[in-house]
């Protein structure tokens, strides 16, 4: 299957759209007109190059850098082994993962940075977003909103427990500011964000190559997909579960939270339901 242009990224649900890593193959030209979409996008977003660079290390290692990509595992179980984005629709992979539960051989992850696990409503989490924000879940200007909204709401459970990284401790909110070395931050978003059972590996070669791409060649920034909808005297962005405020909570803490508050949970299992 050749990948499909679907809304200004290349996608295919089946198929690589370039090597995992720079030091086996150059970047193709879908690879480059995702990446610069991508830094399009967090660069508006208030990110620094070396921060967008070293997630791209990683997207590249989890996905080829490609929102249409679905994990192998028992594809058989999808229609027609999900051939084409035709075949799999919000409807169809809302509930796939539920068989997780079930029998964790039947597993899944998809997307640009291989989003796995429900949200609180039994929804594949990003799937589940998708549908609340009205766009198909192989959407990457979707994906990048939901990557931008779990960072709003510190809505990554990994990053709610700081990693230390040579010496230098990084939240999600300092991770999109820093100026440190693209390699170090594959790092850091690698164990802060995808928590990856088998290292860094290339990540981080990865992310040098796209910092240097991106410093030497400059493509001009692209405009954003479409925009979201924000009110700017909304709560704080939940990407999964928004919520009204309780009014005898603390200002600004979300009913969901103050509840878990009051239970004495804890905090690492309350992100872990996002």
């Amino acid at each position: 299957m050749q990948p499909e242009l679907y809304n200004g990224f290349w996608t295919a649900t089946d198929s690589r759209i370039g090597s995992y890593s720079t030091g086996e193959q150059t970047p193709t030209q879908a690879q480059l007109e995702n990446a610069n979409n991508i830094r399009s996008f967090f660069l508006a977003q208030g990110w620094t190059l070396q921060a967008i660079c070293g997630m791209l290390g990683n997207m590249q290692g989890e996905s080829t850098i490609n929102p249409g990509f679905i994990q192998a595992t028992n594809r058989d179980r999808l229609p027609n082994n999900a051939a084409s984005l035709r075949d799999v629709p919000n409807a169809v992979m809302v509930n796939f993962y539920k068989e997780y539960y079930n029998d964790k051989r039947k597993a899944y992850a998809i997307g640009l940075v291989q989003w796995d696990g429900q949200n609180s409503n039994g929804e594949q989490k990003l799937v589940g977003y998708a549908i609340r924000n009205n766009f198909a879940w192989y959407d990457g200007w979707g994906q990048c909103y939901r990557i931008q909204g779990e960072y709003q709401q510190d809505a990554q459970y990994h990053f709610f427990k700081p990693v230390r990284i040579n010496g230098t401790q990084y939240t999600f909110a300092n991770y999109i500011t820093s100026t440190a070395s693209p390699e170090e931050l594959a790092k850091a978003w690698s164990a802060g964000y995808e928590r990856n059972a088998g290292g860094v590996g290339f990540r981080g070669t990865n992310a040098e190559w796209w910092y240097t791409y991106f410093v030497t060649e400059d493509p001009p920034l692209v405009e954003i997909g479409y925009p979201l909808t924000v009110d700017p005297d909304a709560p704080p962005f939940d990407p999964d579960n928004p919520v009204p405020v309780d009014p005898d909570a603390e200002e600004g803490i979300p009913v969901w939270l103050w509840a878990a508050f009051k239970r004495k949970k804890e905090m690492k299992r309350v992100w872990r339901r996002i």
